[in-house]
């Protein structure tokens, strides 16, 4: 069998993201190939910068009850990101294809969603997709099968991605743990810290950046900006407090399995930051927790898993 070449691509709450993968049928791992685009949902010109999700609340009661019931503007957006995600596709060449998304959904489309619009007929537009695979997963996947991941060489993981929400997943006894099929595990955005502010609203850095904007005149739009701000430390002392929980929360479940976590993983938009940034941020992080830490600063993990998914 000759090594295959397949495309993943990774939507987001901003943008989607293409990148092709070459695995390898001698070691059934994926590593990076030449191709790479980005396709900003901001280009579309109905795209709406102010969008506010429905509560999460609201969606989970209408999730439960089978009764979806799409806002108007829901609808605007969800037709911007489906598409980009067409146009995505069409230039993608024929290839085959692997295409991940963030939320809780079914076979047809998007039914829980933290940080957008509700799109509960994408699959319906997506006619070469088979499936719309978890994002999380995938950001998983991606680091523990491909050659640039960070997660190479474990049986008992978790991976925290930080970037709009938090993509977070497990692996588990030498497998991939799916957090959607798995009762009693809590993700980032359902583990409440107080009355208003979860794990993924702490942690994540969308939600660093919303928690200074909404008390601050002078808005900001990045990591960066933020870290040079009086008030970043008491940010990052919440964003490691929700770091400590969310880790301690997944200990927990290792250990009324009998297992115990190998390494911790922080990736997207956090890692890039963490990486990046004065080497103190990432000591802050390391010493929280007592288990092994890596930094993944490669966007394109989540891609690579969409790939790899389609062809194992």
């Amino acid at each position: 069998m000759n090594d295959d070449l397949v495309l993943g691509i990774d939507c987001g709450a901003t943008k989607v993201m293409v990148q092709s993968g070459i695995l390898c049928s001698k070691t059934n791992k994926i590593s990076p190939g030449s191709f790479h685009k980005e396709y900003l949902y901001s280009n579309h010109p109905d795209w709406n910068p102010q969008f506010d999700p429905v509560p999460i609340a609201t969606q989970k009661i209408e999730y439960s009850s089978h009764n979806i019931s799409l806002t108007q503007s829901e609808v605007k957006q969800g037709r911007v990101i489906t598409e980009t995600i067409i146009k995505a596709i069409e230039e993608s060449q024929d290839h085959r294809i692997g295409l991940c998304f963030p939320g809780l959904k079914d076979q047809n489309g998007i039914l829980v969603m933290a940080n957008g619009p509700r799109i509960p007929n994408l699959k319906n537009h997506l006619k070469q997709i088979k499936s719309i695979l978890n994002d999380s997963d995938c950001c998983v996947m991606g680091e523990w099968k491909s050659t640039i991941g960070q997660m190479q060489n474990i049986d008992n993981g978790i991976y925290i991605g930080g970037g709009t929400g938090i993509a977070d997943g497990m692996i588990f006894n030498g497998d991939l743990l799916r957090l959607n099929d798995l009762k009693g595990v809590q993700r980032s955005w359902e583990i409440q810290i107080d009355p208003s502010n979860t794990v993924e609203s702490l942690l994540s850095p969308a939600g660093m950046i919303n928690n200074y904007n909404k008390n601050h005149k002078n808005k900001i739009t990045n990591l960066a900006t933020l870290s040079n701000q009086k008030s970043f430390n008491a940010i990052l002392e919440n964003a490691l407090d929700a770091f400590s929980l969310l880790v301690e929360n997944r200990i927990r479940f290792f250990n009324s399995q009998g297992k115990e976590i190998q390494r911790v993983v922080i990736g997207q938009r956090l890692g890039q930051f963490l990486n990046e940034s004065n080497v103190e941020y990432k000591n802050k992080f390391k010493s929280t927790i007592e288990i092994p830490l890596k930094i993944s600063s490669d966007r394109r993990t989540a891609a690579l898993g969409a790939a790899l998914a389609i062809v194992c």
